[in-house]
Formats: structure tokens, sequence, C-alpha cells
């Protein structure tokens, strides 16, 4: 028997050891890049700023994917289209509002138990890459 050749006998018994009602999902958006209005002082009043915009949800309910229906996982597309929305509803003062309006938005679909969201302003800061918040909450 060659030994680099992969048993789909020893294989398929083992998948009968995974527990697949166990551990949880990760669904993310890394980097999002966006111009948003937001900021406190006077000279971010009225102007665009450049965004980077990272997510992480965890999903304790793991879905079937055995019929590959997009209803059936949480879409990390709809999770993007939901911070554009809001990124785009209007100037906000502080990052901390932002994100939690991102996620109050995204605990409506019931699925996700835990979100952490990193905002970071890019031109905040002089001689710095960036500046920003992250935050985490779970679903009571």
């Amino acid at each position: 028997m060659n030994k680099n050749k992969l048993n789909l006998e020893i294989l398929n018994s083992e998948i009968d050891n995974i527990d697949h009602n166990s551990g949880y999902n990760l669904i993310f958006v890394n980097d999002l890049m966006l111009n948003a209005e937001l900021g406190v002082y006077a000279h971010e009043k009225n102007i665009q700023q450049p965004l980077r915009v990272n997510v992480i949800a965890k999903i304790k309910d793991i879905p079937d994917t055995s019929n590959e229906k997009i209803d059936n996982v949480v879409c990390y597309n709809q999770i993007s289209l939901i911070i554009k929305e809001i990124v785009n509803s209007g100037h906000t003062i502080l990052l901390e509002t932002l994100a939690e309006k991102i996620l109050q938005e995204c605990f409506k679909n019931n699925r996700i138990e835990t979100i952490k969201i990193r905002l970071e302003k890019l031109d905040a800061i002089d001689d710095a890459e960036s500046a920003g918040i992250e935050i985490e909450r779970s679903r009571k």
C-alpha cells in the first residue's frame, strides 16, 4: 500500500467521530475599506475619512450545509451590506456609536451569538497607520 495514498475507509470512519453539534463557526469580514463621515472635531465635519472595518461573528447554531443553500448560513456579504448602509447613513460623532449601531443591526440575525468589531480611522493621527476601537458583545 502506498503511504501517500489517502485511505477513504479510515477517513469515513473518522468522520463518524466528529460531534457536529459542538463548537461554532466564525464568519468574518476583513479590511472592509469605506469612506465615512465621522468625528467630533470641527475639521472632521462635512468630509469623508477612510475607515477600515473588521468584523468577526461567532455562530453557535451550526447550520446544515449539505444542501448548499445560502439561507442556511450567516452570510458575510449581508454583514458587509449592513456595515455599508450604516456608515453611509450620515455623520457619526463617535466610533463607539457607529460600532454599537452595527452590532444592533447584526444581532437581528438570531444565529449570531457574539460579534467583535474593529473600526480604524486611517488618517486620525499623524505618524500612525490607524487609530480606533475594538468592541465585542455577546447575546444575553
